[in-house]
Protein backbone atom coordinates (compact mmCIF):
# COMPACT_ATOMS: atom_id res chain seq x y z
CA UNK A 1 0.00 0.00 0.00
CA UNK A 2 2.87 2.38 0.65
CA UNK A 3 4.64 1.35 -2.45
CA UNK A 4 1.31 2.19 -4.30
CA UNK A 5 1.11 5.67 -2.61
CA UNK A 6 4.69 6.79 -3.23
CA UNK A 7 4.15 5.51 -7.01
CA UNK A 8 1.38 7.39 -7.12
CA UNK A 9 2.77 10.55 -5.62
CA UNK A 10 5.47 10.25 -8.26
CA UNK A 11 3.04 10.15 -11.13
CA UNK A 12 1.38 13.61 -9.36
CA UNK A 13 4.22 15.33 -9.16
CA UNK A 14 5.90 14.53 -12.52
CA UNK A 15 2.19 15.39 -14.08
CA UNK A 16 2.47 18.63 -11.75
CA UNK A 17 5.83 19.08 -12.91
CA UNK A 18 4.95 19.13 -16.77
CA UNK A 19 1.85 20.76 -16.65
CA UNK A 20 3.48 23.68 -15.24
CA UNK A 21 6.13 23.38 -17.86
CA UNK A 22 3.70 24.22 -19.99
CA UNK A 23 2.62 27.72 -18.64
CA UNK A 24 4.04 29.96 -20.21
CA UNK A 25 3.86 33.74 -19.48
CA UNK A 26 3.74 36.66 -21.82
CA UNK A 27 3.44 40.28 -20.32
CA UNK A 28 5.42 44.21 -19.92
CA UNK A 29 4.87 47.64 -19.93
CA UNK A 30 4.17 50.44 -23.06
CA UNK A 31 4.96 53.62 -22.54
CA UNK A 32 2.81 56.29 -24.45
CA UNK A 33 0.19 53.26 -25.47
CA UNK A 34 -1.93 53.63 -28.67
CA UNK A 35 -4.48 51.82 -27.34
CA UNK A 36 -5.49 49.22 -24.72
CA UNK A 37 -4.63 45.86 -26.12
CA UNK A 38 -1.67 43.87 -26.83
CA UNK A 39 -3.17 41.21 -29.24
CA UNK A 40 -0.80 37.94 -29.49
CA UNK A 41 -1.42 36.20 -32.97
CA UNK A 42 -0.10 32.67 -33.93
CA UNK A 43 -0.28 31.02 -37.23
CA UNK A 44 -2.07 34.45 -38.41
CA UNK A 45 -4.84 33.63 -35.56
CA UNK A 46 -5.28 36.02 -32.83
CA UNK A 47 -4.21 33.86 -29.36
CA UNK A 48 -5.59 36.66 -27.46
CA UNK A 49 -6.53 40.44 -27.03
CA UNK A 50 -4.40 41.52 -23.99
CA UNK A 51 -5.81 44.46 -21.70
CA UNK A 52 -3.46 47.17 -20.61
CA UNK A 53 -3.66 48.20 -17.05
CA UNK A 54 -3.56 52.25 -16.00
CA UNK A 55 -0.10 51.84 -15.97
CA UNK A 56 0.46 50.22 -19.35
CA UNK A 57 1.56 46.81 -17.98
CA UNK A 58 0.13 43.64 -19.55
CA UNK A 59 0.11 40.20 -17.90
CA UNK A 60 -0.69 36.92 -19.86
CA UNK A 61 -0.29 33.08 -18.96
CA UNK A 62 -1.27 30.66 -21.08
CA UNK A 63 -0.76 26.86 -21.68
CA UNK A 64 1.98 26.45 -24.98
CA UNK A 65 2.88 23.01 -26.12
CA UNK A 66 5.74 23.48 -28.24
CA UNK A 67 8.40 25.96 -29.13
CA UNK A 68 6.60 28.44 -31.59
CA UNK A 69 6.70 31.73 -33.25
CA UNK A 70 4.57 34.62 -32.47
CA UNK A 71 3.33 37.80 -33.06
CA UNK A 72 2.66 40.57 -31.07
CA UNK A 73 1.12 43.95 -32.35
CA UNK A 74 0.06 47.31 -30.39
CA UNK A 75 -1.73 49.79 -31.88
CA UNK A 76 -0.12 49.73 -36.19
CA UNK A 77 3.26 48.55 -34.85
CA UNK A 78 4.03 44.56 -34.92
CA UNK A 79 7.18 42.91 -33.95
CA UNK A 80 8.15 38.73 -33.73
CA UNK A 81 8.69 36.80 -30.31
CA UNK A 82 9.38 33.53 -30.12
CA UNK A 83 8.49 31.49 -26.79
CA UNK A 84 9.25 28.05 -25.50
CA UNK A 85 6.93 26.04 -23.32
CA UNK A 86 7.32 27.48 -19.54
CA UNK A 87 9.01 30.70 -20.58
CA UNK A 88 8.61 33.70 -18.75
CA UNK A 89 9.20 36.79 -20.91
CA UNK A 90 9.24 40.38 -20.07
CA UNK A 91 8.90 43.15 -23.03
CA UNK A 92 9.41 47.02 -22.41
CA UNK A 93 8.55 49.40 -25.16
CA UNK A 94 8.42 53.02 -26.05
CA UNK A 95 5.93 53.67 -28.63
CA UNK A 96 7.47 56.65 -29.97
CA UNK A 97 10.58 54.36 -30.78
CA UNK A 98 8.93 51.14 -31.10
CA UNK A 99 11.42 48.69 -32.47
CA UNK A 100 14.48 50.97 -31.15
CA UNK A 101 13.02 50.85 -27.86
CA UNK A 102 11.94 47.07 -27.41
CA UNK A 103 13.89 45.33 -24.85
CA UNK A 104 13.39 41.84 -23.24
CA UNK A 105 14.03 40.31 -19.85
CA UNK A 106 13.34 37.02 -18.41
CA UNK A 107 13.57 33.45 -19.66
CA UNK A 108 13.95 33.65 -23.34
CA UNK A 109 14.95 37.18 -23.47
CA UNK A 110 18.33 36.46 -24.94
CA UNK A 111 16.80 34.64 -28.18
CA UNK A 112 14.41 37.39 -28.42
CA UNK A 113 16.63 40.45 -27.72
CA UNK A 114 18.57 38.79 -30.66
CA UNK A 115 15.82 38.65 -33.00
CA UNK A 116 15.04 41.97 -32.39
CA UNK A 117 18.74 43.37 -32.88
CA UNK A 118 19.36 41.22 -36.36
CA UNK A 119 15.96 43.20 -37.13
CA UNK A 120 16.90 46.85 -36.47
CA UNK A 121 20.10 46.04 -38.11
CA UNK A 122 18.09 44.26 -40.93
CA UNK A 123 16.20 47.59 -41.23
CA UNK A 124 19.74 49.38 -41.51
CA UNK A 125 20.44 47.81 -44.93
CA UNK A 126 18.44 49.98 -46.78
CA UNK A 127 20.72 52.79 -46.32
CA UNK A 128 23.63 50.12 -46.61
CA UNK A 129 22.54 48.80 -49.91
CA UNK A 130 21.97 52.29 -51.14
CA UNK A 131 25.98 52.54 -50.02
CA UNK A 132 26.69 49.41 -51.95
CA UNK A 133 24.43 49.16 -55.18
CA UNK A 134 27.39 51.27 -57.34
CA UNK A 135 30.13 48.77 -56.31
CA UNK A 136 31.30 45.80 -58.75
CA UNK A 137 28.88 42.95 -58.02
CA UNK A 138 31.89 40.90 -57.21
CA UNK A 139 32.87 43.79 -53.89
CA UNK A 140 29.45 43.50 -52.70
CA UNK A 141 29.43 39.78 -53.08
CA UNK A 142 32.09 39.95 -50.64
CA UNK A 143 30.57 42.62 -48.09
CA UNK A 144 26.91 41.12 -47.51
CA UNK A 145 29.29 37.74 -46.77
CA UNK A 146 31.13 39.21 -44.18
CA UNK A 147 27.83 40.39 -42.77
CA UNK A 148 25.96 37.14 -43.04
CA UNK A 149 29.22 35.74 -41.23
CA UNK A 150 29.12 38.17 -38.74
CA UNK A 151 25.37 37.55 -38.09
CA UNK A 152 26.03 33.70 -37.73
CA UNK A 153 28.98 34.67 -35.17
CA UNK A 154 26.68 36.56 -32.94
CA UNK A 155 24.51 33.59 -33.25
CA UNK A 156 27.08 31.00 -32.17
CA UNK A 157 28.11 33.20 -29.15
CA UNK A 158 24.73 33.44 -27.96
CA UNK A 159 24.19 29.36 -27.91
CA UNK A 160 27.57 29.32 -26.15
CA UNK A 161 26.19 31.26 -23.65
CA UNK A 162 22.44 29.97 -23.15
CA UNK A 163 20.73 27.03 -23.55
CA UNK A 164 18.52 27.72 -26.92
CA UNK A 165 16.21 25.43 -28.54
CA UNK A 166 16.87 23.27 -31.90
CA UNK A 167 13.71 25.51 -33.18
CA UNK A 168 14.81 28.99 -32.05
CA UNK A 169 18.17 28.11 -33.94
CA UNK A 170 16.56 26.59 -37.43
CA UNK A 171 14.68 30.30 -37.48
CA UNK A 172 17.50 32.51 -36.18
CA UNK A 173 19.60 30.96 -39.21
CA UNK A 174 16.91 31.25 -41.29
CA UNK A 175 16.20 34.81 -40.43
CA UNK A 176 20.04 35.55 -41.09
CA UNK A 177 19.72 33.98 -44.73
CA UNK A 178 16.61 36.09 -45.73
CA UNK A 179 18.41 39.14 -44.72
CA UNK A 180 21.36 37.92 -46.95
CA UNK A 181 18.90 37.01 -49.98
CA UNK A 182 16.96 39.66 -49.35
CA UNK A 183 19.83 42.00 -49.79
CA UNK A 184 21.06 40.30 -52.87
CA UNK A 185 17.77 41.01 -54.70
CA UNK A 186 17.50 44.49 -53.79
CA UNK A 187 21.24 44.90 -54.92
CA UNK A 188 20.06 43.57 -58.65
CA UNK A 189 17.01 45.39 -58.56
CA UNK A 190 19.13 48.87 -58.31
CA UNK A 191 21.84 47.57 -60.24
CA UNK A 192 19.76 46.70 -63.17
CA UNK A 193 17.67 49.82 -62.73
CA UNK A 194 20.76 52.37 -62.77
CA UNK A 195 23.89 50.94 -64.17
CA UNK A 196 23.35 47.90 -66.66
CA UNK A 197 26.39 47.84 -67.82
CA UNK A 198 27.66 47.24 -64.24
CA UNK A 199 24.66 44.79 -63.95
CA UNK A 200 26.40 42.77 -67.06
CA UNK A 201 29.41 41.50 -64.64
CA UNK A 202 26.75 39.57 -62.00
CA UNK A 203 28.09 36.23 -62.27
CA UNK A 204 25.49 33.20 -63.39
CA UNK A 205 25.52 32.03 -59.76
CA UNK A 206 24.34 34.76 -58.33
CA UNK A 207 20.66 33.92 -57.47
CA UNK A 208 21.80 30.49 -56.95
CA UNK A 209 20.03 30.33 -53.14
CA UNK A 210 16.89 30.91 -55.33
CA UNK A 211 16.81 27.04 -56.26
CA UNK A 212 16.79 25.60 -52.41
CA UNK A 213 14.22 28.28 -50.86
CA UNK A 214 11.06 26.41 -49.62
CA UNK A 215 8.49 29.43 -50.49
CA UNK A 216 5.74 27.56 -48.23
CA UNK A 217 7.99 27.10 -44.92
CA UNK A 218 5.99 27.70 -42.18
CA UNK A 219 8.90 28.17 -40.08
CA UNK A 220 9.40 31.52 -41.63
CA UNK A 221 6.73 32.99 -43.19
CA UNK A 222 5.59 35.38 -40.64
CA UNK A 223 9.50 36.14 -40.25
CA UNK A 224 9.93 40.24 -41.25
CA UNK A 225 13.31 39.47 -43.66
CA UNK A 226 11.30 36.14 -44.82
CA UNK A 227 8.70 38.89 -45.99
CA UNK A 228 10.65 41.62 -47.34
CA UNK A 229 13.05 38.86 -49.45
CA UNK A 230 9.65 37.66 -50.63
CA UNK A 231 8.70 41.18 -51.96
CA UNK A 232 11.51 42.13 -53.75
CA UNK A 233 12.01 37.91 -55.33
CA UNK A 234 8.60 38.84 -56.84
CA UNK A 235 9.49 42.59 -58.17
CA UNK A 236 12.18 41.38 -59.47
CA UNK A 237 10.85 38.36 -61.52
CA UNK A 238 8.11 40.29 -62.80
CA UNK A 239 10.51 42.84 -64.11
CA UNK A 240 12.23 39.89 -65.84
CA UNK A 241 8.81 38.60 -66.84
CA UNK A 242 8.28 42.22 -68.76
CA UNK A 243 11.18 42.37 -70.03
CA UNK A 244 11.55 39.11 -71.87
CA UNK A 245 7.97 40.43 -73.15
CA UNK A 246 9.44 43.06 -75.29
CA UNK A 247 6.72 45.46 -75.29
CA UNK A 248 8.90 48.78 -74.83
CA UNK A 249 7.12 49.38 -71.74
CA UNK A 250 8.97 50.90 -68.28
CA UNK A 251 9.40 47.42 -66.39
CA UNK A 252 10.75 49.38 -63.56
CA UNK A 253 6.92 50.98 -63.39
CA UNK A 254 5.81 48.32 -60.16
CA UNK A 255 2.28 49.92 -60.47
CA UNK A 256 1.32 48.89 -63.93
CA UNK A 257 -1.08 46.55 -64.16
CA UNK A 258 0.94 44.16 -66.11
CA UNK A 259 3.58 44.23 -63.69
CA UNK A 260 1.03 43.70 -60.62
CA UNK A 261 -0.71 41.05 -62.91
CA UNK A 262 2.48 39.23 -63.11
CA UNK A 263 3.71 39.52 -59.37
CA UNK A 264 -0.24 37.88 -58.75
CA UNK A 265 0.13 35.20 -61.39
CA UNK A 266 3.88 34.53 -59.42
CA UNK A 267 1.99 34.40 -55.50
CA UNK A 268 -0.22 31.45 -57.47
CA UNK A 269 2.12 29.46 -58.85
CA UNK A 270 4.49 29.49 -55.96
CA UNK A 271 3.02 29.96 -52.82
CA UNK A 272 0.43 27.37 -51.58
CA UNK A 273 0.09 28.58 -48.19
CA UNK A 274 -3.43 29.71 -48.23
CA UNK A 275 -3.39 32.80 -45.93
CA UNK A 276 -0.17 33.89 -47.58
CA UNK A 277 -1.57 33.59 -51.10
CA UNK A 278 -4.62 35.60 -49.86
CA UNK A 279 -2.82 38.31 -48.06
CA UNK A 280 -0.44 38.80 -51.27
CA UNK A 281 -3.58 38.71 -53.40
CA UNK A 282 -5.14 40.91 -51.18
CA UNK A 283 -2.63 43.47 -51.29
CA UNK A 284 -1.76 43.73 -55.57
CA UNK A 285 -5.53 43.73 -56.13
CA UNK A 286 -5.60 46.70 -53.34
CA UNK A 287 -2.72 47.78 -55.75
CA UNK A 288 -4.21 47.43 -58.97
CA UNK A 289 -7.09 49.62 -57.99
CA UNK A 290 -5.64 52.49 -56.30
CA UNK A 291 -2.83 52.49 -59.60
CA UNK A 292 -6.01 52.18 -61.87
CA UNK A 293 -5.88 54.78 -64.69
CA UNK A 294 -9.21 53.67 -66.34
CA UNK A 295 -12.21 52.02 -66.54
CA UNK A 296 -10.80 48.99 -68.64
CA UNK A 297 -8.36 48.66 -65.55
CA UNK A 298 -10.82 48.64 -62.93
CA UNK A 299 -12.98 45.92 -64.88
CA UNK A 300 -9.97 43.98 -65.26
CA UNK A 301 -9.19 44.16 -61.48
CA UNK A 302 -12.65 42.87 -60.56
CA UNK A 303 -12.54 40.37 -63.02
CA UNK A 304 -9.61 39.72 -60.99
CA UNK A 305 -11.69 39.31 -57.95
CA UNK A 306 -14.05 36.97 -58.82
CA UNK A 307 -11.10 34.72 -59.69
CA UNK A 308 -9.61 33.82 -56.31
CA UNK A 309 -11.54 32.22 -53.27
CA UNK A 310 -12.21 35.71 -51.35
CA UNK A 311 -15.09 35.27 -48.87
CA UNK A 312 -18.32 37.03 -49.18
CA UNK A 313 -17.00 39.78 -47.10
CA UNK A 314 -13.85 40.01 -47.90
CA UNK A 315 -14.88 40.25 -52.11
CA UNK A 316 -17.55 43.25 -51.07
CA UNK A 317 -14.77 45.03 -49.96
CA UNK A 318 -12.32 45.28 -52.40
CA UNK A 319 -15.32 45.94 -54.91
CA UNK A 320 -16.53 48.74 -52.75
CA UNK A 321 -12.82 50.54 -53.02
CA UNK A 322 -13.47 49.64 -56.92
CA UNK A 323 -16.38 52.01 -56.88
CA UNK A 324 -14.88 54.54 -54.99
CA UNK A 325 -11.32 54.58 -56.72
CA UNK A 326 -14.23 55.11 -60.30
CA UNK A 327 -14.10 58.88 -58.50
CA UNK A 328 -10.70 58.88 -58.50
CA UNK A 329 -8.84 57.74 -61.79
CA UNK A 330 -7.48 60.47 -64.43
CA UNK A 331 -10.25 62.57 -65.73
CA UNK A 332 -12.46 62.30 -62.68
CA UNK A 333 -14.18 65.49 -62.05
CA UNK A 334 -13.58 66.61 -58.08
CA UNK A 335 -15.62 69.70 -57.95
CA UNK A 336 -18.41 68.56 -55.75
CA UNK A 337 -16.14 66.64 -53.26
CA UNK A 338 -16.79 67.81 -49.99
CA UNK A 339 -13.75 68.85 -46.92
CA UNK A 340 -14.09 70.78 -43.65
CA UNK A 341 -11.31 73.27 -43.16
CA UNK A 342 -9.67 74.45 -39.83
CA UNK A 343 -12.94 75.71 -38.85
CA UNK A 344 -15.15 73.03 -39.21
CA UNK A 345 -16.91 74.34 -42.18
CA UNK A 346 -17.68 72.51 -45.08
CA UNK A 347 -16.64 73.15 -48.44
CA UNK A 348 -16.50 72.06 -51.70
CA UNK A 349 -12.75 71.27 -53.46
CA UNK A 350 -13.96 73.43 -57.01
CA UNK A 351 -14.56 76.39 -54.79
CA UNK A 352 -11.42 75.34 -52.90
CA UNK A 353 -9.18 75.37 -56.16
CA UNK A 354 -10.94 78.38 -57.78
CA UNK A 355 -10.40 77.62 -61.02
CA UNK A 356 -5.87 77.33 -60.46
CA UNK A 357 -4.14 74.16 -60.86
CA UNK A 358 -3.25 72.16 -57.84
CA UNK A 359 -1.46 69.37 -56.45
CA UNK A 360 -3.81 67.44 -53.36
CA UNK A 361 -2.22 64.61 -51.35
CA UNK A 362 -3.39 63.01 -48.25
CA UNK A 363 -1.90 62.15 -44.75
CA UNK A 364 -2.46 60.94 -41.34
CA UNK A 365 -1.24 61.72 -38.18
CA UNK A 366 -1.07 58.08 -37.52
CA UNK A 367 2.53 57.50 -39.58
CA UNK A 368 4.67 60.60 -37.69
CA UNK A 369 7.87 59.45 -40.27
CA UNK A 370 5.22 60.34 -43.01
CA UNK A 371 3.93 63.86 -41.91
CA UNK A 372 7.05 65.11 -40.89
CA UNK A 373 8.49 64.23 -44.84
CA UNK A 374 5.39 66.23 -45.88
CA UNK A 375 5.60 69.24 -43.63
CA UNK A 376 9.71 69.68 -44.91
CA UNK A 377 9.12 68.60 -48.61
CA UNK A 378 5.44 70.59 -49.01
CA UNK A 379 6.88 73.61 -47.47
CA UNK A 380 9.93 73.66 -50.21
CA UNK A 381 7.28 72.97 -53.12
CA UNK A 382 5.12 75.58 -52.03
CA UNK A 383 8.56 78.64 -52.16
CA UNK A 384 9.77 76.69 -55.27
CA UNK A 385 5.89 76.94 -57.43
CA UNK A 386 3.75 80.22 -55.72
CA UNK A 387 1.01 79.39 -58.53
CA UNK A 388 0.49 75.95 -57.65
CA UNK A 389 -2.41 75.28 -54.67
CA UNK A 390 -0.75 72.49 -52.53
CA UNK A 391 -3.98 70.95 -50.75
CA UNK A 392 -3.35 68.88 -47.74
CA UNK A 393 -6.55 66.58 -46.78
CA UNK A 394 -6.70 64.72 -43.53
CA UNK A 395 -7.85 61.10 -43.07
CA UNK A 396 -8.66 61.33 -39.32
CA UNK A 397 -11.74 62.19 -39.64
CA UNK A 398 -12.61 60.49 -36.11
CA UNK A 399 -9.68 62.75 -34.56
CA UNK A 400 -10.75 66.40 -35.44
CA UNK A 401 -9.48 68.14 -32.19
CA UNK A 402 -5.77 66.18 -32.80
CA UNK A 403 -5.79 67.20 -36.56
CA UNK A 404 -6.52 70.54 -35.41
CA UNK A 405 -3.55 70.40 -32.78
CA UNK A 406 -1.09 69.25 -35.38
CA UNK A 407 -1.63 72.05 -38.18
CA UNK A 408 -1.84 75.02 -35.74
CA UNK A 409 1.74 73.94 -33.97
CA UNK A 410 3.32 72.56 -37.24
CA UNK A 411 2.03 74.68 -40.34
CA UNK A 412 1.84 78.28 -41.39
CA UNK A 413 -0.67 78.18 -43.82
CA UNK A 414 -3.84 76.93 -42.32
CA UNK A 415 -6.11 77.96 -45.50
CA UNK A 416 -4.78 74.86 -47.80
CA UNK A 417 -5.28 72.27 -44.39
CA UNK A 418 -8.36 70.24 -44.45
CA UNK A 419 -9.69 67.13 -43.33
CA UNK A 420 -11.90 64.54 -44.75
CA UNK A 421 -16.02 64.36 -44.09
CA UNK A 422 -17.09 60.93 -42.24
CA UNK A 423 -18.98 58.73 -45.36
CA UNK A 424 -19.91 55.65 -46.73
CA UNK A 425 -16.16 55.18 -47.92
CA UNK A 426 -14.18 57.04 -46.01
CA UNK A 427 -12.08 54.41 -44.56
CA UNK A 428 -10.53 53.85 -47.56
CA UNK A 429 -8.78 57.17 -47.87
CA UNK A 430 -6.07 54.64 -46.02
CA UNK A 431 -4.77 53.07 -49.35
CA UNK A 432 -3.97 56.81 -50.72
CA UNK A 433 -1.75 57.72 -48.38
CA UNK A 434 1.46 59.26 -50.41
CA UNK A 435 -0.29 59.62 -53.55
CA UNK A 436 -0.25 62.82 -55.13
CA UNK A 437 -3.03 64.24 -57.71
CA UNK A 438 -2.70 66.58 -59.93
CA UNK A 439 -5.36 68.91 -60.40
CA UNK A 440 -6.18 71.63 -63.63
CA UNK A 441 -8.17 74.48 -63.26
CA UNK A 442 -11.40 72.79 -63.85
CA UNK A 443 -10.92 70.59 -60.79
CA UNK A 444 -10.46 67.26 -63.36
CA UNK A 445 -7.62 64.52 -62.13
CA UNK A 446 -4.88 65.28 -64.76
CA UNK A 447 -2.26 62.38 -63.18
CA UNK A 448 -2.41 60.53 -59.59
CA UNK A 449 0.25 57.56 -59.43
CA UNK A 450 3.04 60.13 -58.36
CA UNK A 451 3.95 59.86 -54.41
CA UNK A 452 5.03 62.18 -52.39
CA UNK A 453 8.39 59.92 -52.04
CA UNK A 454 9.51 60.13 -55.61
CA UNK A 455 12.78 61.53 -56.56
CA UNK A 456 11.46 63.29 -59.54
CA UNK A 457 8.40 65.01 -58.06
CA UNK A 458 9.59 68.50 -59.04
CA UNK A 459 10.04 66.97 -63.07
CA UNK A 460 6.35 66.00 -62.41
CA UNK A 461 5.30 69.41 -61.55
CA UNK A 462 7.31 71.21 -63.88
CA UNK A 463 5.67 68.74 -67.11
CA UNK A 464 1.93 69.38 -65.24
CA UNK A 465 2.23 73.57 -65.58
CA UNK A 466 3.36 73.12 -68.87
CA UNK A 467 0.00 71.15 -69.85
Amino acid sequence: MLRLAICLFCILSISCTQNKKKVTYFGGGIVHPKDEYVILIRDNHIVDSIKLDKKGHFHYKFNLEEPALFTFKHGYEPQTVFLNPGDSLRLRVNTLEFDASLVFSGDGAAQNNFLIENYLLNQKNTDLIFSYYKIPPQDFEFKTDSIKSSRENKLKDLEEKHKLSDEFLKIAQKSIDFEFYDMRERYAFLLNKYDKDKAENIRSDFFDYRDNINFNDKDVIYLFGYQRFLDNYLKNKSIKLCQEKNDDSDCYNLGTHSNLDDRINLVDSIIKIEHLRKNYFKRFIKQEIIYAQSPQNLKHTEQLIDKFDFTAEESKHLKSLVEFHTALIVNADLNDVIVKCTNMREHKLGDIMDKGKGVVYSWTLQSPSHYKLRIKKINSLKKKYPNVKFIGINIDYNFQDKWLEAVNKYNHDLNNEYIIKPEKHAEFYMNYLNKIFFIDENCIIKKSEIIIRNNELEKHIQEFLET
